[in-house]
């Protein structure tokens, strides 16, 4: 692949002439010598800069997602990167080290509840075999309480808390104005007593 300057200020050239920029455009296109470049314009689609630099970001957050064996990360590995960020080879780097460590907390976390899941089996199949051995035989009486097993004892000598209705009085609540549809959150900032909502 091979890029020229003389592509490469064509590509800014039209860009500054699809935003809005034609005094910029001008000036860039005489010093940049666009006039005498054999670039035919027709051919090049709008938005060319852009489409460009969007595939080149699609390009870094694929890098960024994919283990170093070329397995792609599962799930939505990074949030979006700012076109800054992508050039910035330390950032690039952290958010890679981020995810790496992201994902090895996620396997960690899979084992131990895959280990979790077989002490649970495993305590699931002793109670099984225990409540087996206590089933009385033809004719046998059974002690009360005995009857579907082994039980837990409860020992609870309080009763648990339930909560109740809380009423907020007039005076101590403020109505917040200036919305017109509903608020979906808000932040509180005590050091200079503000509340923002949205």
């Amino acid at each position: 692949m091979s890029i020229t300057s003389d592509e490469v200020n064509f590509l800014v050239y039209r860009y500054l002439q699809e935003s809005g920029f034609s005094h910029s455009a001008f000036t860039f296109g005489i010093e940049s010598h666009i006039s005498q470049s054999n670039i035919n314009g027709t051919l090049v689609p709008p938005a060319a800069l852009i489409s460009i630099l969007q595939k080149g970001l699609q390009y870094v957050e694929a890098e960024i997602s994919i283990n170093e064996d070329g397995t792609v990360f599962d799930g939505r590995p990074i949030e979006s990167l700012s076109l800054i960020d992508a050039v910035m080879p330390d950032v690039v780097q952290t958010r890679q080290q981020a995810f790496r460590e992201k994902l090895a907390q996620q396997q960690a976390n899979a084992a131990v509840a895959a280990a979790a899941a077989a002490a649970a089996a495993a305590a699931a199949a002793t109670t099984t075999a225990v409540s087996q051995q206590n089933t009385p035989k033809n004719g046998e009486a059974t002690v009360n309480g005995e009857e579907n097993g082994a039980h837990a004892i409860n020992n609870h000598s309080k009763p648990m808390e339930i909560d109740g209705d809380v009423e907020i009085p007039p005076n101590k609540a403020t109505v917040l104005r200036g919305h017109e549809s509903e608020v979906f959150i808000c932040a509180w900032n005590p050091v200079s007593d503000l509340l923002a909502s949205g």
